[in-house]
């Protein structure tokens, strides 16, 4: 198992990318504490998790001081509201962390978007990456909420072509 190789890793790893599609909320709870217990210097972390796990993507940011990037892949094809994952990311992830992508399954509401993004204000701007082409969840109301975003310089304006707005 890939928690295993993690835990024997001696805290030397800097980037993980699993994407074994396990549908179990117990071995990627491992998986994740794994991480946060042992990849202090972590900078780069792409994952699939389950909306289960989400206080476990609490536990990585408070353990792994370092970590830039991250791409969490998720099933969600019950549209069920993830919400709580904008607010890990504003609350608890490590000022370093200015890259955030994620699958086309993560439902987010356009206001905690919004607060996602009022939070994040004073930061390093984020490169906030979504596979839009793709989802299945933003609509209209989320883009005008990015594009305020994109002018105020909350998210990396390199990034804008992302949304198809100019």
């Amino acid at each position: 198992m890939e928690y295993r190789l993690i835990e024997k890793s001696h805290g030397n790893i800097l980037g993980i990318s699993i994407w074994k599609y396990v549908r179990n909320s117990v071995y990627t709870k491992k998986l994740l504490k794994a991480i946060a217990r042992n990849c202090p210097k972590i900078e780069r972390l792409n994952v699939r998790i389950e909306l289960e796990n989400l206080n476990d993507i609490r536990e990585i940011f408070l353990n792994c001081p370092q970590l830039k990037k991250l791409f969490l892949y998720t099933d969600n094809n019950d549209g069920l509201n993830c919400d709580e994952l904008l607010k890990i990311l504003s609350d608890d992830s490590p000022k370093t962390l200015n890259q955030f992508s994620f699958s086309e399954y993560w439902n987010f509401s356009a206001d905690a978007l919004q607060n996602f993004f009022e939070n994040w204000r004073g930061r390093i701007p984020i490169k906030f990456n979504t596979r839009f082409d793709k989802s299945f969840y933003f609509k209209e109301k989320h883009i005008m909420v990015l594009d305020k975003y994109f002018e105020e310089g909350v998210i990396d304006k390199k990034t804008k072509y992302l949304y198809g707005i100019t």
